[in-house]
């Protein structure tokens, strides 16, 4: 019961969309209840978060990409998560930095109660024929992408170049190289800032810098490609 509840450890789902709990998480932090969001927040409700650094991850994998030659980038986002739009301004900033220009067919959105279908599409097929590599939401996605190119007989990095988030155990089984995501440590600080606030602290946001492991499903291309 609301009673015994000493804090409050909260993952967001659909974070980029309107937050449906908004008036309960109002009426819990006015009662002084301690929450900590985890990986992302609502922006309606700033609360504290612990996350990894989301546009960062974009602007790290991205600048990646373009460090070993490549040029036309697809970027694939989910498009109900916060983190998937953080991380999507942070490949936009990446390729705007280095003077390449931002095409809006090169950037899609999917859901992920419909992924499979998503990636099947003419239309993301006719975008990713004119790219080089791709920029992964997450692993996951990159995986599902690598399986889906193998099968048409693309091969991965000599003719094509992926980068995913969050190195899980497949990730290297898979050669594929991705950034970092701590999920102990991040479990850890979560939990030590859980209890400093019950014990009266004032929260404070923790923000994970990115930390990109280089493996071997991305091509340096030649600088005249």
């Amino acid at each position: 019961s609301e009673g015994n509840l000493d804090g409050l450890i909260i993952w967001p789902t659909k974070s980029a969309l309107p937050c449906m709990n908004l008036d309960s998480y109002k009426l819990l932090s006015a009662k002084g209840l301690p929450m900590v969001f985890v990986d992302s927040y609502y922006p309606e409700f700033p609360g504290t978060y612990v996350a990894v650094n989301d546009e960062a991850i974009g602007i790290t994998a991205t600048h990646h990409l373009i460090s070993m030659g490549h040029k036309n980038i697809i970027g694939i986002f989910p498009h109900e998560d916060r983190q998937g739009h953080l991380r999507y301004k942070g490949y936009a900033k990446a390729l705007v930095a280095a003077g390449l220009p931002l095409k809006d067919e090169y950037i899609h959105w999917y859901s992920k109660e419909n992924v499979e279908e998503d990636l099947i599409k003419p239309s993301f097929w006719r975008s990713l024929k004119e790219c080089s590599g791709a920029f992964c939401f997450n692993d996951s996605l990159a995986l599902m992408l690598m399986d889906h190119l193998n099968h048409k007989g693309i091969l991965i990095p000599e003719d094509f170049s992926v980068v995913g988030v969050d190195n899980i155990f497949m990730a290297s089984r898979s050669d594929l190289t991705s950034i970092v995501h701590p999920g102990e440590e991040l479990g850890k600080k979560v939990a030590e800032l859980i209890i400093s606030m019950i014990y009266g602290d004032e929260g404070h946001n923790i923000l994970f810098p990115p930390q990109l492991i280089s493996r071997n499903s991305v091509k340096k291309l030649n600088t005249k490609e």
